[in-house]
């Protein structure tokens, strides 16, 4: 049994090391498509740094919400659950974003 502090303390670890490593994985490429897409380099790189923001900041309030359990084990499955889930609503919300803004071919 871990007491309280810890495990919440373990817990933002636990999240920021999994949601900064998908930040950091994802940071150039979108910084690529971004920079296609906003036309200039300042656009770009403000939408880049707040994906990136939306990427860990997201997962952090998922598990800031959540119950956190003293037993290392539940901790842990419910911490990356949430985290997760977090990072896939954040890039579920950037795909919807940098799809509505996609070009769409003309068909004649």
């Amino acid at each position: 049994m871990l007491i309280p502090i810890a495990a919440l303390l373990l817990t933002y670890v636990i999240t920021l090391v999994l949601a900064g490593l998908a930040a950091f994985v994802l940071r150039r490429p979108l910084a690529i498509l971004l920079s296609e897409l906003c036309g200039t380099e300042e656009r770009s790189s403000f939408w880049t740094v707040w994906s990136m923001v939306m990427m860990i900041a997201l997962p952090l309030l998922f598990v800031s919400m959540a119950r956190i359990a003293t037993d290392p084990t539940e901790l842990i499955q419910g911490t990356v659950a949430c985290t997760l889930a977090g990072i896939l609503m954040a890039m579920a919300g950037m795909g919807l974003a940098v799809w509505r803004r996609v070009p769409r071919p003309v068909i004649d």
